[in-house]
C-alpha cells in the first residue's frame, strides 16, 4: 500500500520519538570516539573544534583501528572478498558455468572499485565501530554505473519486520533550495521552495526519504516503493521503485526488542570516561610536580614573584625568608599505570589485539597460524551479521544495477542458471 506524505511524516515522527534514548547514547559515544560526527542532539557550527573536551584520544585511536582492520580484511580493494555460485555444486562445476561465474565476480568487483565504494566503506565501519549502527546508500549512476554514499546515524530511522529485517527506512535530511532545484528539478517542487530558489535565499527545507517494502505485490518488478517529500508543505517531489533495498543497514551486534544495534564503542564508554576524567587529573598533577605552587613570607620579598628562568626577586637584607614549593609529592606515574590499564580494556573492547599480530618471541608458521584462527573465531558471531546485513544485499544490488546498465550481459547467462538466484560466499581472510 502506498503510504501518503502525511502517513510518512507521522511514521518518522513516531520512529523519533522511539529512539530518543538511543540517541543520547550516540550523542555521548561521538563526544568520546567520533568528536567529527557529534551533532546528532547538539548544533555543531560547520568547521568548528570538536574535540576541545578531550583528554585522551585512546578510544578515537581504537576505533580507527578497527574500522581499518575491518575495511582491509572484510572489503579489500586489492583482493577478491567475494565469490558467486548457483548453489548447486554440480552445477558450478561445469566449464560455461564456471568461466561465467569467474567472468561476473571480476566484473563486479572492478566495478566496486573503479566507483567511491573504498571511501565510503570506511564511514561504515567507523559508525559500527562507535554507534553499532551505520547507513549506506547504493545509487546507479551514470559515470560510474553505482555511487555509494554513507549516511549520517543522525538522519535515519529504520524500522524491521517480524523476522528481525529492516524492510523500511526512513532518511531526514536538509537541502537548500538550490540543492532541491539541482536534485529534483524545479518543475518537481512546491511554489514554496521554488520562490526562494528564484530570490536566491539560503533558507534550508526538510525532506524525507523513505523506502518500504511492498507487501501487496502489486508489481512483479519492483519491490519498495520510494517517495521524497517536503515537510512542510506534505508536497512530493519525486516517487520511484526499487527492485533491491538501495540503503542497506548492518548493525554489529543487537538485542532482542531492539532494532538499532550496539558497537564495541558502548561496552567501552565507561572506561573511555574514565581514562579522560584520570589523564585530565593526572595532567593537573604533573603540572604541579614540574611547576609547583609557592609559599614565601608575606612582608619577606618585594612583589611580584618571578618564575621564569634567570628571573631576579628580591628580599630584605637580613632576612631569613625563603620562598619555599608547597605539596610538591604527587604520583603522577600512578595515574600513567591506571590509564595504560584501561587502554588495553579500551583496545580489548575494539578488538584490536584480536585484528593485529602481536609482537613477542618468534613463532613458526603453524603457531602464527593457529593463534590467528583462534583470535578470528572470537569475531565470528560479529562478523556472521555483517555478511547477512552488509555484504550479501550490497553484492545483491550492485549486481542488478550491472544487469540493469548492460555491463553484465544477460545474453551470455548460461541455460542452467536460469531463474536461479545466485548465492554470494565470502573468501576475504576474515571469512576464511
Amino acid at each position: 500500500m502506498k503510504l501518503s506524505p502525511k502517513q510518512i511524516i507521522d511514521r518518522v515522527q513516531k520512529l523519533k520519538g522511539d529512539r530518543i534514548t538511543f540517541e543520547e547514547h550516540w550523542q555521548e559515544l561521538a563526544d568520546y570516539i567520533q568528536p567529527n560526527k557529534n551533532d546528532i542532539q547538539v548544533f555543531q557550527t560547520t568547521g568548528s573544534k570538536r574535540n576541545t573536551h578531550l583528554y585522551d584520544s585512546s578510544a578515537i585511536q581504537a576505533n580507527n583501528l578497527l574500522a581499518s582492520a575491518l575495511h582491509g580484511m572484510l572489503t579489500s580493494p586489492t583482493n577478491p572478498w567475494f565469490g558467486l555460485s548457483s548453489g548447486d555444486e554440480k552445477i558450478d562445476k561445469m566449464d560455461n558455468v564456471r568461466f561465467w561465474l569467474q567472468k561476473t565476480e571480476k566484473l563486479i568487483f572492478n566495478v566496486l572499485n573503479n566507483s567511491n565504494f573504498q571511501t565510503e566503506m570506511h564511514e561504515v565501519y567507523l559508525d559500527l565501530g562507535c554507534f553499532g549502527t551505520s547507513a549506506l546508500s547504493i545509487e546507479e549512476d551514470d559515470e560510474l554505473f553505482v555511487r555509494f554514499s554513507a549516511k549520517h546515524i543522525r538522519e535515519i530511522y529504520v524500522q524491521e519486520n517480524a523476522r528481525g529485517e529492516i524492510d523500511e527506512v526512513y532518511r531526514s535530511f536538509k537541502y537548500t533550495a538550490q540543492h532541491i532545484v539541482n536534485e529534483y528539478g524545479i518543475e518537481n517542487v512546491s511554489k514554496k521552495v521554488r520562490d526562494c530558489y528564484e530570490k536566491g535565499v539560503s533558507d534550508k527545507f526538510e525532506l524525507i526519504h523513505c523506502i518500504y517494502k511492498d507487501y501487496a505485490k502489486t508489481s512483479e518488478l519492483w519491490e519498495y516503493y520510494s517517495s521524497h517529500i517536503l515537510v512542510d508543505d506534505l508536497f512530493e517531489v519525486r516517487q520511484g521503485f526499487f527492485k533491491e533495498m538501495p540503503i542497506v543497514i548492518p548493525r554489529w551486534t543487537k538485542l532482542s526488542g531492539e532494532t538499532y544495534g550496539r558497537s564495541p564503542g558502548m561496552n567501552a564508554l565507561p572506561d573511555i570516561k574514565m581514562i579522560n576524567e584520570v589523564m585530565k587529573t593526572t595532567i593537573r598533577g604533573a603540572q604541579k610536580t614540574v611547576d609547583p605552587p609557592l609559599m614565601l613570607p608575606d612582608d619577606g620579598f618585594v612583589l611580584p614573584i618571578i618564575t621564569k628562568p634567570g628571573g631576579l626577586n628580591y628580599y630584605r637584607a637580613g632576612s631569613n625568608d625563603r620562598i619555599e614549593t608547597f605539596g610538591n609529592d604527587a604520583k603522577i606515574d600512578f595515574g600513567y599505570k591506571v590509564m595504560e590499564d584501561m587502554r588495553t580494556r579500551i583496545r580489548d573492547s575494539f578488538f584490536i589485539d584480536q585484528l593485529q599480530l602481536q609482537q613477542g618471541p618468534q613463532m613458526t608458521a603453524t603457531e602464527v597460524n593457529q593463534r590467528t584462527e583462534e583470535k578470528m573465531r572470537l569475531l565470528g558471531p560479529m562478523l556472521g551479521r555483517q555478511q547477512s546485513e552488509l555484504l550479501r544485499p550490497l553484492v545483491d544490488r550492485v549486481f542488478e544495477i550491472c544487469m540493469r546498465r548492460g555491463v553484465i550481459d544477460k545474453n551470455d547467462i548460461p541455460q542452467e542458471l536460469s531463474g536461479r538466484k545466485l548465492d554470494v560466499h565470502y573468501t576475504s581472510f576474515i571469512a576464511k
